[in-house]
């Protein structure tokens, strides 16, 4: 029972820690006159059809459901650069670059 417990503790923390998920309602679009069955991308307003999962160009996985946009970040969530450096974060590959704040080529070792 406590192994089950401190499982279920790990899972609910790393769950928490990897980023954050956000829904969106998915409005009905009259094109031409017709109704689009599906849904638009709030950020670069591409179509998907409802069932569809794609990668947006904010580093966001996102999914199109019947009344809902769910999109969740593909990073790994808030990252604490240590002093004198700062994290920012890389829209092609979706991961934090720490950088010395003065001399953007100097990488810095994140503290955790």
């Amino acid at each position: 029972m406590k192994t089950l417990f401190c499982l279920t503790v790990l899972c609910a923390s790393l769950a928490v820690c990897h980023g954050a998920c956000y829904l969106m309602n998915n409005d009905a679009q009259i094109k031409e006159g017709e109704l689009v069955r599906g849904c638009v991308d709030h950020f670069d307003k591409s179509e998907h059809p409802i069932g569809a999962t794609w990668n947006s160009h904010q580093c966001l996985s996102c999914t199109c459901e019947e009344t809902t946009i769910s999109c969740c970040t593909r990073y790994g969530g808030v990252v604490e650069a240590p002093e004198g450096c700062e994290a920012i974060l890389d829209e092609e590959q979706c991961k934090y670059k720490i950088h010395k704040k003065n001399d953007p080529s100097t990488p810095c070792i994140p503290s955790f």
